[in-house]
């Protein structure tokens, strides 16, 4: 869990300690390191589909669609080492990075077999949620999770001060499995503030949900069990200058502070080590406490068409309408009848290939809309709300 560092100083203060969620186990261990036959091997790329719940009391709580997918676009870059901020790395911990060949998606298809853009939104009365998991069941006002076997649950939401995110390590009870994050401290785009902006708290967090422990093992002069990472006095905040040494390790380098699993700004962040991507994927191997993520249907299309028809409705225009159609002014309006619950509804333009070209809010029953960004085609518009999805098409000439 990573926390913002003036709330730390405030809690601590009052004497209290927000801890990190180990599914109520005394402790985890970690999964012995070896190669099944059936495994992955080193240079297979395991796809993991994310389904997204956005909880949300405030309209800026309601993150956009494009802030959902910069998230998406973060997390593939620091899994396979491609992001910007490796070039900041020192060469001596540089050495010891690895590409894990573990990327993210969101669901195309739900549980049910129905089409699904992998975003479920729900507007809520309670201002903000704590770690007690209650978020992840619709029974006490969350967003119930989503077969935890095929999917990554993400809920997105207003947490109290001083928490930006928690998660489960592999092997916990089923319905509350996943991860959580504050609406803005996920993704790189949108509503996100400084100095969580580049999506680091869900790396941070998904690091935990495959089985990594904080670099200093949640103890003094502690250590995470994994030879490639240096022993560390505790968590590191801000922007360290390098070495950062330490009596711990002994080492001139002293402490890997630009490691995912340490709590450092952003921005100072940048890589995992070999070794813990071997326990990351030591989680897919046969009998790994995640290796059903690979037998999931989520990333297939559709295969329950029966039902095709209770998700994604064709819209119709008394409920919603869009002029002028065709558009050829470089706008549209897109107009939405009263009877639709429009408080807190969603809107996605998307291409025929299936990319969200611009997505926003509706704050009344009629929006005008910009489509010069927009080449001539058709192209559909997605709008959702808690309970409601609807469809509609128009074109650009």
């Amino acid at each position: 869990m990573r926390l913002f560092l003036l709330s730390i100083i405030i809690f601590l203060s009052l004497g209290s300690v927000l801890a990190q969620k180990v599914c109520n186990t005394p402790g985890y261990t970690l999964p012995e390191i070896k190669t099944g036959s059936n495994a992955p091997g080193p240079e297979k790329v395991i796809t993991i589909p994310v389904v997204v719940h956005v909880l949300y009391n405030q309209s800026k709580e309601n993150i956009s669609d494009l802030q959902i997918l910069s998230q998406i676009e973060a997390l593939n870059a620091d899994f396979s080492r491609k992001n910007s901020d490796f070039l900041k790395v020192p060469a001596v911990f540089a050495s010891r990075a690895a590409n894990t060949a573990i990327q993210f998606e969101l669901a195309k298809t739900d549980p049910m077999g129905r089409s699904t853009s992998g975003i479920v939104r729900k507007k809520t009365s309670r201002i903000m949620w704590s770690d007690d998991n209650k978020i992840k069941s619709a029974a006490s006002g969350g967003s119930t999770a989503w077969d935890s076997r095929q999917y990554l649950n993400v809920w997105i939401c207003n947490t109290v001060p001083g928490l930006s995110g928690y998660a489960t390590f592999p092997g916990c009870d089923a319905a509350l499995d996943g991860i959580v994050v504050r609406y803005d401290a996920f993704g790189t785009s949108g509503v996100v503030v400084a100095p969580y902006n580049l999506g680091r708290t869900m790396t941070h967090e998904v690091g935990h949900w495959l089985g990594l422990k904080h670099l200093w093992g949640d103890g003094p002069c502690g250590d995470d069990g994994i030879e490639d990472t240096p022993k560390q006095r505790g968590s590191n905040s801000g922007a360290p200058v390098f070495p950062r040494l330490t009596p711990c390790n002994g080492s001139i380098d002293g402490e890997m502070f630009m490691n995912y699993m340490d709590f450092t700004n952003d921005e100072a962040m940048g890589m995992f080590t070999a070794g813990q991507k071997s326990v990351m994927r030591a989680q897919f191997e046969p009998g790994g406490k995640r290796a059903s993520i690979l037998n999931s249907r989520a990333l297939e299309q559709s295969w329950n068409t029966s039902m095709q028809s209770a998700v994604v409705p064709q819209a119709d225009t008394k409920v919603v309408n869009v002029y002028p159609n065709p558009s050829r002014s470089g706008k549209i309006n897109l107009q939405v009848s009263q009877n639709t619950g429009i408080n807190g509804m969603h809107y996605a333009i998307i291409s025929s290939g299936g990319q969200i070209m611009k997505s926003g809010h509706l704050e009344s029953t009629q929006k005008e809309i910009d489509t010069r960004v927009l080449q001539p085609g058709v192209y559909q518009i997605r709008l959702t709300d808690a309970g409601t999805t609807l469809f509609t098409k128009f074109v650009v000439q």
